[in-house]
C-alpha cells in the first residue's frame, strides 16, 4: 500500500506560503528564465477571469487588471520541497521524491480496509503541511501510480479501496499519454480509461508499442514499481531572494520573524526543537555573512528564537545591502533533566544567554564570561571563557582544604602608593587609605615568570604592620609601588 502527497501548482504554492495575504487575490506566476516569459501557473481566483497557462503578462492583465504577477524563484521551492519531504519522513521511513511537489510513501502496518483510521492518518499529514503554509492533497492506493492518480482528484483525501472502479472512471488525459497518442485515442472516441482498457492490451500494444504497455502498467493494481528511497536532510531551513536590496533592520526582522515562526511550527509538527540557528545573509557585493547561534536550552518557542535573532542583529553592520536570506535550524529531541534534591539549574538559560549577548554588544565579547585561573603564579592571572550551559553535577573533592591565617581583602585595581626605603625595605608608606610609618615587616617575597617571552613579570611583596593603622599587603613591580590589599 502506498500514499502520494501532491501539491498542485507547486512553484506558485511555494511563493504563496510566504505571502498568505495573496491567496484570495488573482495571482499568476511567470518564469523569467524562459526564452519568451509567459504564465506557467495561476491560482483559482485568476482562473475565474480566464487566465490560463501560456498567456503573456500583457494578455493576462488585459483579462484581469488587478492580477498580481510574481516571478518564479528557486529558493522558496527548495524550502517547500524540504518541508514536504521532512514531513513525509516523519510519518514513514520509506519515501520517494517523485517529482516537484510530489512525494510517495510506502505504508506498512496500516490497514486499507480501516477507512476511519486511514483518513485520520492522512489528516495528520495534511495538518502538518498546512501548519507550514502548504496546501496539499493525498491519495492512498495499492500501487504508487494509482496513489498519485488518486491524489490528483479534487478531494483533499482520496483512499482507493476498489482499484478497478477507480480506474474505469478516470479520464484518459489523467494518464498523461504522449500528445500524438492522446490525439489518436480522441479521434477513436476513447475518453475514459475504462474505454481504453476495453480495447485490449494486446491490440493497443500492437498499434502504439511500448507506450501503451507503460500506460497499462500505470493503471494496473498489480504493477508495483520499487520506490527510489530518499532520506531528507536533518537541517530545517527557510530562504528567500529579495527583489530589492535591504539596507535597514526593520524589513529584515519582518522576514526573520516569519521564518522563525515557520521553523517553529515545522519542528513542533514532528515533535522536535531547535538546538542551533544558522543565519546566512547574501550581500550585494562580496561573499555572504554567516553566523551560528547556539541555543543553551534547545527550544521550539517562536518568541525565544525571534528574540535571539533580534539581539544578534541589533549590532550587526554589513559591508553592502542584503539581497538574500537563509535561516536554518539544527533539530534535536526535547531534553528532560531529573535533578537531585540539592541541585538546580538556570531558571531560563535562553534568557540568560540573551542577556550575555546584549552585554557582549555593550562591552565586547572578550570582556564577559566565566573567570578561569591561568596555570601560573602571577597574581590575578585569569582568562574569561564562555559560560557552559551544560548541566554537570558538582564533584566534591575528598581532600579537606585548610585555610589558615587572616583573610586578605584585595583592592581591584591595586592602590598606587609611595614608599620610602631603608636600603631594601620600605619604612614609610603614603596612599589614599593610610600615610605613616611601618612598624613591622615580613618579606620581601619574590616572584617572577614568563622570562622567555615579552610578557615577563617580576614583583616584590611585603606584609606590613603600620603605626596605629591597618595590616597591609604591599608590592613593587616594573609599573610602580602599590597597596594590594588589607588584612581583616
Amino acid at each position: 500500500m502506498f500514499a502520494a502527497i501532491y501539491i498542485a501548482d507547486f512553484s506558485l504554492e511555494a511563493l504563496l506560503r510566504n505571502a498568505p495575504d495573496l491567496r484570495a487575490t488573482p495571482v499568476a506566476l511567470v518564469d523569467s528564465d524562459l526564452p519568451k516569459p509567459a504564465i506557467i501557473q495561476c491560482n483559482a481566483a485568476a482562473k475565474t477571469f480566464g487566465i490560463v497557462d501560456g498567456l503573456t503578462a500583457s494578455q493576462a492583465l488585459a483579462r484581469c487588471s488587478n492580477l498580481e504577477i510574481i516571478i518564479r524563484s528557486t529558493a522558496p521551492e527548495a524550502s517547500a520541497t524540504e518541508i514536504l519531504l521532512q514531513t513525509a519522513y516523519a510519518f514513514s521511513p520509506n519515501i520517494e521524491a517523485t517529482a516537484p511537489g510530489v512525494c510517495t510513501l510506502e505504508l506498512k502496518g496500516l490497514d486499507l480496509g480501516n477507512l476511519p483510521a486511514m483518513k485520520l492518518w492522512c489528516k495528520k499529514i495534511l495538518q502538518a503541511l498546512g501548519s507550514a503554509g502548504l496546501e496539499a492533497r493525498i491519495g492512498v492506493a495499492a500501487t504508487p501510480d494509482l496513489a498519485l492518480l488518486a491524489a490528483h482528484r479534487p478531494e483533499s483525501i482520496s483512499i482507493i479501496q476498489d482499484a478497478e472502479d477507480f480506474v474505469a472512471d478516470l479520464p484518459i488525459s489523467a494518464l498523461a499519454p504522449p500528445v500524438e497518442v492522446l490525439e489518436i485515442l480522441t479521434r477513436w472516441g476513447v475518453r475514459s480509461t475504462g474505454e481504453f482498457l476495453r480495447l485490449g492490451k494486446t491490440e493497443i500494444s500492437e498499434r502504439f508499442g511500448p507506450v501503451a504497455l507503460e500506460l497499462f502498467k500505470r493503471i494496473s493494481p498489480r504493477s508495483v514499481r520499487p520506490l527510489k528511497l530518499f532520506s531528507p536532510p536533518e537541517l530545517f531551513s527557510e530562504q528567500m531572494e529579495f527583489e530589492s536590496e535591504i539596507e535597514t533592520l526593520k524589513p529584515l526582522l519582518v522576514w526573520l520573524n516569519r521564518f522563525a515562526g515557520q521553523l517553529s511550527r515545522r519542528l513542533e509538527a514532528i515533535y522536535l526543537v531547535a538546538a542551533k540557528l544558522h543565519l546566512r545573509l547574501g550581500l550585494a557585493a562580496g561573499g555572504p555573512y554567516e553566523h551560528t547561534i547556539d541555543i543553551p536550552s534547545p527550544t521550539g518557542e517562536e518568541r525565544v528564537l525571534c528574540r535571539m535573532l533580534q539581539t544578534h542583529l541589533e549590532t550587526l553592520r554589513t559591508a553592502s545591502p542584503i539581497i538574500s536570506l537563509q535561516l536554518s535550524a539544527l533539530p534535536t529531541k526535547p531534553e528532560m533533566h531529573q535533578f537531585g534534591l540539592f541541585q538546580n539549574t538556570l531558571r531560563n538559560p535562553n534568557q540568560f544567554a540573551e542577556t550575555l549577548a546584549r552585554l557582549a554588544a555593550l562591552v565586547g565579547a572578550e570582556n564577559i564570561g566565566t573567570p578561569v585561573l591561568e596555570a601560573t603564579h602571577r597574581p590575578d592571572a585569569f582568562r574569561l571563557q564562555p559560560p557552559n550551559f551544560e548541566f554537570t553535577p558538582a564533584h566534591h573533592s575528598k581532600q579537606t582544604i585548610q585555610n589558615e591565617g587572616m583573610p586578605l581583602r584585595r583592592f581591584r585595581p591595586p592602590l598606587p602608593a609611595q614608599f620610602e626605603f631603608d636600603e631594601t625595605k620600605p619604612v614609610r608608606i603614603s596612599c589614599n587609605i593610610f600615610s605613616g610609618m611601618i612598624t613591622e615587616i615580613r618579606g620581601p617575597f619574590l616572584s617572577s615568570g614568563n622570562w622567555w617571552d615579552e610578557n615577563r613579570w617580576a614583583r616584590e611583596e611585603w606584609d606590613v604592620e603600620t603605626f596605629g593603622g591597618p595590616l597591609l599587603r604591599l608590592f613593587r613591580s616594573g609599573e610602580g609601588c602599590y597597596v594590594e590589599g588589607v588584612y581583616d
